[in-house]
């Protein structure tokens, strides 16, 4: 009997189209999604509506500006670390220059946040101060983050990896119960908590790790910047479709009142929880997919891929149906609001779904080393919405068409690139014809 469920548990392994790594990230991304969920409940009650719709534009803006701005460094970070790792060589000195970038990278949205203050930032934030400082400490903090972050993933840390998440979510959640009993009601208090969440996740995440980074040869810049640029615009245009939501209903939506934008907020997390903890399958993904590629296994990295988008388009058709009977329901129960119905909800699940389907292409372009095709779907995507706001007069329904017809620009471009590429490969004889 025991050796029966071990095969049986082998066989599922085996079966399994996740990467390695995926399990204990998905955890951490549980705890994670769960207390972001909490904290923002409690900051919605604490606050109130009017100033929560301001932390809802914060929300957004750290979540564009932090991983577009830093997600590459992450990325390049883990893949300069596996490849040294690959050799028994160190990764201290490319953690250095790495982080040289992320404060020459970070001096410069800060200088462009302050400039933006007078010319229309303000009026987004409400006019408060502290939601502005609120804004430049989590940007800092989430840097700090990216950089642990890619050392873990290039390490294969995938336990450190998830304890970041659980740690990170935990640790806002705790502090914004701690501001409720003691009743805090300022909203730029609980806007500081996510730097505050962001620098106690890399302490947990780090903390036992003795040495975290080991010394090797001296790194040159040119080992972390070939692609830096490219995944640079690839990660603003992903963020930007994450996370615009709020925002764009901040700009078209002013007829709606200010709290209009935290209502938008609510019915997004709840939306977008598969694509939330779609991040564990990236942070394991690309250096699966970037070890078959080195190896010359085009064929094992064409099964991973096609097995990933298989399963995110199952996942994605399903929590679209769900979320798009139950969503309304669960923002109700939450957040005590009645403005979102089916249609947004179901909107707002099928972009999430489409935008996973997008990651999980775009990965595998920047495996194959065709970082600069990875970023025309991105484009393409972005250059939709703007475009698909026009085929509505709602500000909610605007938005959701735009973002949908955004993904689903975005993924067939993708597809249609990486399709291109393993027509050259089969070409090439790297891949037999019936692959």
């Amino acid at each position: 009997m025991g050796a029966t469920i071990r095969q049986l548990i082998t066989q599922l392994r085996d079966r399994n189209p996740l990467p390695v790594g995926t399990t204990p990230i998905v955890l951490g991304l549980v705890i994670n999604g769960l207390s972001t969920y909490g904290f923002l409940v409690l900051a919605h009650r604490a606050v109130g509506d009017q100033a929560y719709g301001g932390l809802a534009v914060l929300w957004a803006l750290v979540y564009i500006l932090g991983p577009g701005l830093f997600q590459p460094l992450e990325q390049e970070l883990a893949r300069a670390t596996a490849a040294r790792g690959s050799r028994g060589e160190g990764s201290a000195p490319v953690l250095r220059q790495a982080a040289k970038v992320g404060v020459i990278a970070l001096s410069v949205v800060f200088i462009g946040v302050l400039v933006s203050w007078p010319l229309g930032l303000a009026g987004m934030l409400d006019n408060r101060v502290d939601l502005l400082v609120a804004l430049l400490l989590g940007l800092a903090a989430f840097a700090i983050a990216e950089l642990c972050r890619g050392i873990l993933s290039g390490r294969h840390k995938f336990n450190e990896y998830g304890r970041y998440f659980a740690a990170e979510g935990a640790s806002r959640m705790l502090i914004a119960v701690i501001l409720l009993a003691l009743g805090v009601e300022i909203v730029g208090i609980y806007a500081m908590t996510m730097a505050a969440a962001f620098l106690l996740g890399t302490l947990a995440a780090v903390w036992w790790i003795r040495p975290f980074v080991h010394p090797g040869p001296d790194s040159h810049l040119s080992e972390i910047t070939p692609a830096l640029g490219l995944l640079l615009a690839t990660s603003i245009c992903e963020a930007f479709l994450l996370n615009v939501g709020p925002v764009a209903i901040s700009i078209i939506g002013d007829e709606l009142g200010e709290e209009a934008p935290g209502v938008f907020l609510n019915g997004l997390i709840i939306s977008r929880i598969p694509l939330f903890f779609f991040q564990a399958v990236k942070a394991s993904l690309l250096p699966a997919l970037t070890k078959s590629a080195t190896d010359g296994d085009m064929k094992g990295f064409r099964e991973v891929q096609l097995r990933l988008v298989g399963a995110v388009l199952v996942v994605a058709g399903v929590s679209t149906v769900v979320i798009a009977f139950m969503g309304p329901w669960l923002v109700e129960f939450l957040f005590a609001e009645h403005t979102l119905g089916h249609r947004d909800l179901a909107l707002l699940a099928a972009s999430g779904g489409g935008l996973m389907v997008l990651l999980s292409l775009s990965l595998g372009l920047v495996a194959l080393d065709h970082t600069r095709l990875a970023i025309v779907g991105f484009v393409a995507a972005v250059i939709t919405f703007p475009i698909a706001l026009q085929f509505a007069d709602a500000p909610f329904l605007q938005v959701e068409i735009g973002l949908l017809a955004a993904v689903v620009v975005g993924a067939s471009t993708h597809a249609t690139l990486l399709r291109f590429e393993f027509g050259r490969h089969r070409a090439a004889g790297r891949m037999s014809p019936s692959v």
